[in-house]
């Protein structure tokens, strides 16, 4: 049972993402820059996004994505990055389940587990919100290191978290957030384990692989934090020394909104029990807090996808804390249970997308299609960005979402063969830009042409003798 319901669950995450990008409102970012870095992992190129203008490695350190290249040499789809996100999001349910044998819960108390792993709003809306992100792959191996730990089975624990971590860098701070855990339990040898490799891990990216990758420059999300300090030790003298003015710049309304919103589906299930793993969301959640981008507060976006396994075990914990004590209140009224969960999801989740604004477009689909068609695979693409994942398997793509607040440079428009544009499409660029855009490319000597009344496909003239 438990595997026919996680395939129909994997089969409605992949559909309604399939059907998103068929829809034209996947975007370059961050679904464009994955698709184009696998397609160049499975042609033997170097993995380095042309939107970014950064090697694969040097943007969030995500070695597990390589695994994808075998996927792609077979046949290049992004279809493959929607399929495995799905696989990995809905199949963190079956560690959970086993977590659920280990502490004796009864198969219904499982699926309850289950259930509300699978109706936390973080986890419908990470898969549609931000099109793919490889941390996806690794909530099961979150929930496998988990189960590792808890069953003595030290070395399935090192190898989870190793490669838990492998899929991006701001996991090592889940894996410094265990080692808080397993102090509070006073399991020091894991506690330390935990911490060497979680923050070696951060150590080694900061102050190695990224500055040897970027030209010197270290981690990007670190722009994020300016508003406490020059960098991390600027930010930590703030902090002690100056705590009231550390304190000030943060926003406050926005910080408790956003741990109301974490906590709103599952507190009322979490007992003294739970408290080593809500421990263990420390330090991903004290980043996400500080941070001036508004998309780390928020049960939209991924950046609280790690989260959202670690509380769900906490509830679980607290709902077997209750029955082993003979309290079975909750137990006995799992009705009750579904239907806050339900609730949640209703209120936080994102579905209405499909019936709002992923509409939009769909006057353009069929258009897109054949404009599309007839762009040569070895073309160099200059787009908007919502067309980006539709042509991201070529050596060079970029996006005038770069653009937007500029013309494209007479440098930039040298490496291209292909602008495509469309002038009566809302969104990054106003019609007036990408009209002023055109005329400027037509006056470098492009050749502009529109195309079925929607789209405007631009070519680099080639000049005889040349």
């Amino acid at each position: 049972m438990f595997w026919l319901v996680s395939a129909l669950l994997v089969g409605l995450f992949y559909g309604l993402q399939a059907l998103r990008h068929a829809l034209l409102h996947s975007a370059g970012w961050d679904l464009g820059i994955y698709d184009q870095v696998a397609w160049q992992m499975s042609q033997g190129l170097e993995p380095r996004s042309t939107l970014l203008g950064l090697h694969h490695m040097g943007n969030h350190g995500a070695w597990m994505f390589y695994a994808i290249a075998p996927l792609y040499w077979l046949a290049p789809s992004v279809h493959w990055l929607f399929l495995t996100q799905a696989l990995g999001l809905i199949l963190t349910a079956w560690p959970l389940w086993h977590l659920g044998v280990q502490a004796g819960l009864k198969p219904r108390e499982r699926w309850l587990i289950c259930g509300l792993w699978w109706l936390q709003p973080v986890v419908f809306n990470a898969s549609f919100v931000v099109d793919f992100r490889p941390e996806t792959w690794a909530m099961p191996l979150l929930a496998l290191a988990i189960w590792a730990n808890r069953a003595e089975r030290r070395w399935l624990w090192l190898l989870s978290l190793l490669l838990m971590m492998g899929c991006r860098d701001g996991l090592g701070l889940i894996v410094v957030g265990l080692s808080l855990e397993q102090a509070w339990r006073r399991r020091w040898r894991w506690a330390v384990e935990a911490l060497v490799l979680g923050a070696g891990w951060l150590l080694l990216l900061a102050k190695g692989l990224y500055p040897v990758l970027n030209n010197g420059v270290g981690p990007g999300a670190l722009g994020r934090y300016r508003h406490l300090g020059n960098d991390v030790g600027d930010s930590l003298r703030n902090a002690l020394f100056s705590p009231m003015e550390f304190l000030g710049a943060l926003d406050w309304v926005n910080i408790l909104f956003y741990l109301f919103l974490l906590i709103l589906p599952l507190a009322f299930y979490w007992r003294r029990p739970s408290l080593p793993l809500l421990a263990a969301t420390l330090p991903l959640l004290i980043a996400n807090s500080l941070s001036s981008w508004e998309s780390q507060q928020d049960v939209v976006h991924h950046y609280n996808l790690p989260l959202a396994v670690l509380l769900v075990v906490a509830s679980m914990d607290g709902l077997t804390a209750d029955l082993r004590q003979g309290r079975l209140w909750l137990a006995q009224r799992l009705w009750l249970c579904y239907l806050w969960a339900t609730l949640s999801w209703a209120l936080l989740a994102k579905p209405g997308y499909f019936f709002d604004r992923y509409l939009s477009r769909v006057d353009q689909v069929q258009t897109a299609q054949q404009v599309i068609a007839n762009i040569s695979d070895s073309s160099a693409v200059l787009t908007h960005d919502y067309l980006i994942p539709h042509l991201s398997h070529r050596s060079l793509v970029q996006s005038l979402k770069q653009s937007r607040d500029r013309l494209p440079t007479t440098e930039q428009l040298v490496q291209l063969d292909v602008v495509l544009l469309n002038p009566d499409s809302p969104g990054k660029l106003s019609q007036q830009h990408t009209v002023a855009i055109m005329t400027h490319i037509q006056g470098l000597g492009w050749s502009c042409q529109e195309e079925r009344g929607t789209f405007v496909l631009c070519r680099k003239m080639i000049r005889s003798g040349t």
